[in-house]
């Protein structure tokens, strides 16, 4: 149902070389398609894959169309495509935010008899097994044989241990990627650069760290090394961020009237709303257990 070829548009990056070698795993004829011909020749000879460096040509005679590039260039690309995919063809991609890629895909799945369907999936490129990850799907419709391919796809997944998340429209998806990728990002940014104002080198603070500073440190240094201007797009172009934010300034401020009038009540309250809250997630009993078992990894590690 799914057909045995797909096109991979921004395919030398990390996320579409993962994907290559998952759909490659799954006897497709993989063709990846990117700006950069050195690194396209030079990524699609090292999986052993095909690429094409016309866009139309790498697109218009694949079963499946997968769009890879960076949140603000994704819709211009859906519309440029729509046009240039064979019958049936399923045509998703795979972005942080949907709020402007999913009317595109909409769009062209209106004109044109061709299926659309928006992924998110929630691992980054340096994944190694996909077994317990979650994938997001957003369907969005298409040709009589829409939902045979969405379920292909989705047993496909499956098949690879993904845990599948369905969600009914952008919105909800964007507001649920402000709270579990925008805050987690903006706490690990600001802890960084609240390191870097009080101006004391790390160097000297590893001297006197204890276990949750340098859980933490590492955490944050993992975020900025990372693609600054998709966690810039995350936060600052998904209207969903800024009202979180404006939840998280308002948090602060009853943060620093807590400490400011030595309130212990109030402190202990968040405690044990924080203790409430979270007493159903399966992380809870044994979240101090895995905070040990990340330090013995580490500490191992540094010992190498």
């Amino acid at each position: 149902m799914l057909g045995n070829s797909i096109t991979i548009i921004g395919g030398s990056g990390g996320l579409g070389q993962v994907f290559a070698k998952l759909f490659k795993r799954h006897g497709f004829e993989v063709t990846l398609m990117a700006r950069s011909k050195a690194k396209l020749v030079r990524v699609a000879n090292k999986l052993d894959v095909r690429y094409e460096l016309n866009l139309e040509k790498s697109v218009s005679k694949a079963d499946l169309i997968m769009i890879s590039i960076p949140i603000h260039s994704t819709p211009a690309m859906i519309r440029k495509i729509g046009p240039m995919l064979k019958k049936d063809a399923l045509i998703f991609d795979v972005t942080s935010l949907k709020r402007e890629a999913y009317p595109a895909l909409d769009e062209i799945c209106r004109q044109h008899p061709i299926n659309s369907l928006s992924l998110h999936p929630m691992f980054g490129p340096g994944i190694k097994n996909m077994r317990n990850y979650n994938m997001i799907f957003l369907e969005v419709g298409g040709t009589k044989y829409f939902s045979k391919k969405v379920n292909a796809l989705r047993n496909l997944f499956q098949s690879e241990g993904l845990h599948i998340t369905n969600v009914g429209d952008p919105e909800e998806h964007d507001k649920m990627m402000a709270i579990v990728l925008g805050a987690p990002h903006m706490i690990n940014i600001l802890f960084i650069e609240f390191l870097q104002r009080i101006g004391i080198p790390l160097s000297k603070l590893m001297e006197f760290t204890g276990t949750t500073f340098l859980l933490q440190k590492i955490f944050a240094e993992s975020i900025i090394q990372r693609e600054v201007e998709m966690f810039g797009e995350i936060q600052m172009d998904n209207p969903q961020f800024h009202k979180i934010f404006r939840k998280f300034k308002e948090l602060v401020d009853d943060y620093s009237s807590i400490m400011e009038t030595k309130n212990l009540e109030r402190f202990k309250e968040i405690f044990s709303k924080g203790i409430q809250y979270s007493n159903e997630d399966p992380h809870f009993e044994r979240s101090y257990e895995f905070f040990y078992k990340f330090m013995k990894i580490l500490k191992q590690n540094e010992n190498e």
